[in-house]
């Protein structure tokens, strides 16, 4: 793994996130960080769209994750996060919130 330049899990939010997501996801990733080594930077990426397209197979979905074939390439997570306002209405807002952070963990597992 010596090859890989930079270790660790890093959060981008773009603008139009809702702060409730990213303060959760923000808490989360740091509890993250106690459980597990992250030997390779892995950065998630919170997207303001309801959905976003894989970027291989095209498909409309609501989190992805990029594992490159290259070692100086770093991995990334995309989480969609649009949809949080829906997901309060049908679920709850606690629900809500895990819905986003079970995306982070299910393409950090997967």
């Amino acid at each position: 793994m010596d090859n890989y330049p930079r270790a660790g899990l890093r959060l981008r939010s773009e603008p139009g996130v809702d702060p409730e997501v990213r303060i959760a996801c923000i808490n989360f990733c740091k509890w993250l960080r106690t459980q597990m080594e992250f030997p390779i930077r892995v950065v998630i990426y919170l997207k303001k769209e309801d959905q976003i397209k894989n970027r291989t197979t095209k498909e409309i979905v609501t989190a992805t994750f990029f594992a490159p074939y290259e070692k100086d390439v770093e991995p990334y997570i995309r989480i969609a996060t649009g949809d949080y306002k829906d997901l309060i209405r049908e679920r709850g807002k606690i629900d809500a919130l895990y819905a986003m952070l079970d995306s982070i963990a299910h393409e950090l597992c997967h």
